[in-house]
């Protein structure tokens, strides 16, 4: 994708309570643009990336991946999006959804905002567990104790490990599968590019690998990101920074964004190319990796619970972030609410549902609930007032439109699918 040309004039004094966030994501050091790509990088490998994945394989082989290669490209516009308004207002979109729109409309806007977050933080934790399951056999009772002992170690770790875990766990990922994607199957990958009518029943999977990789909580991370981005660089100029600099930095970004959803995509491709020659069909994840082999199975378990582990750390961060900037004050310790989602996810896992559809659906539901945070991204970003010169330009604002009103076309064209 080729980015937006940026005129940026003298860059506005921000507000005190804007120069100041209470706490950044990122530390000083690492205030560079590679650090959010990977951590943004966490949500495009989630287990709901896998579930449609494995879905899309089993039941349409390759069929399916010129939708996740336009779901990628979406992603990246709309992620630079996102990175633009951090970078250009010096806030987040979560702050200014809580500052700048209307009572009526915050009341209608923020508890789904919210709901959006629950929903994703459960599927992290379900991917967790159901990767113990895949790799010890155990019940639902045991996987859930396992699962639970793994993420509370990650959250009562410093964050410098909590971050070192994210990392390791995404290169562990990345590694099996673009070793997988190279000696399993590049070309029929690349047959698959070829955009073609959807199969029958392909119109809800095909939505969920939407919402798994263009999804809500990835904006809101990423404009946060920004943000701190900007504070980060205003401080390093002894008070705002240069429009040389935030420009750089603009560039960074698209470029570390871009790289870091190429790989997700590779990886992506890799794990729908396990099952897409397979003889697998059953409606939970050990089913419909059928034939593929014992080894594969739980290499596959181990790198579900690493991407488990990594998206879950990484939401927890947004979490927290985006519920103090949305609900000042409220008493919710990242702790506190991790451990709340490992009782519903626990519920889903051990209640006997096809995990395979819960995935799928899961991310049909972010697809449904994407304009929720797309609308008002395009409408801030278009702003003089909030961006200043970042304003987008009206064939770009026409193309944003569009992206949001097919994502919304193809979440309710699911829902009357299903």
């Amino acid at each position: 994708m080729t980015a937006v040309p940026v005129a940026v004039p003298a860059t506005p004094v921000l507000p005190a309570s804007v120069r100041a966030p209470r706490r950044a994501l990122l530390p000083s050091t690492a205030a560079g643009t590679l650090g959010p790509a990977l951590l943004v990088a966490a949500g495009y490998v989630d287990p709901g990336n896998w579930g449609t994945d494995v879905a899309a394989g089993a039941r349409f082989g390759y069929g399916l991946v010129w939708v996740l290669a336009l779901a990628t490209g979406l992603a990246l516009f709309l992620q630079y999006l996102s990175v633009r308004l951090g970078l250009a207002s010096g806030q987040d979109l979560a702050s200014l959804l809580r500052t700048r729109l209307p009572r009526p409309a915050r009341a209608l806007l923020i508890p789904p905002v919210l709901g959006i977050l629950v929903v994703t933080e459960i599927v992290e934790v379900l991917g967790v567990v159901i990767g113990v399951q895949l790799l010890t056999g155990w019940s639902t009772g045991g996987s859930v104790a396992a699962a639970t002992g793994l993420i509370v170690a990650i959250l009562v770790a410093p964050p410098g490990v909590a971050r070192r875990t994210v990392y390791t766990c995404l290169g562990l990922v990345g590694a099996v599968y673009l070793t997988v994607l190279v000696r399993h199957g590049v070309g029929d990958v690349l047959g698959g590019l070829r955009p073609q009518p959807l199969p029958p029943g392909g119109i809800v999977v095909a939505a969920g690998l939407i919402g798994a990789v263009v999804m809500p909580h990835n904006v809101l991370l990423h404009s946060a990101l920004a943000r701190d981005l900007r504070h980060a660089a205003d401080r390093k100029e002894g008070g705002r920074a240069s429009e040389a600099r935030l420009a750089g930095l603009s560039r960074r970004s698209l470029t570390t964004t871009a790289a870091a959803l190429g790989v997700a995509f590779a990886v992506n491709c890799a794990i729908m190319s396990i099952t897409a020659s397979g003889s697998g069909r059953g409606a939970d994840l050990a089913g419909a990796l059928g034939s593929v082999g014992a080894v594969t199975t739980v290499l596959f378990a181990i790198t579900l619970i690493g991407a488990g582990l990594a998206s879950s750390t990484a939401g927890g961060m947004v979490g927290a972030d985006v519920i103090s900037r949305l609900l000042p004050g409220f008493p919710a310790p990242p702790a506190v609410r991790r451990i709340a989602c490992l009782v519903p996810g626990a519920a889903i896992a051990g209640s006997g549902l096809p995990q395979l559809s819960v995935l799928v659906w899961s991310q049909v539901l972010l697809t449904v609930a994407l304009p929720l945070v797309l609308v008002p991204l395009v409408w801030f970003c278009s702003e003089r007032r909030t961006v200043g010169g970042w304003a987008l330009s009206p064939s770009v604002r026409v193309v944003a439109g569009l992206v949001v009103a097919g994502v919304f076309a193809a979440g309710a064209a699911s829902l009357f699918a299903g």
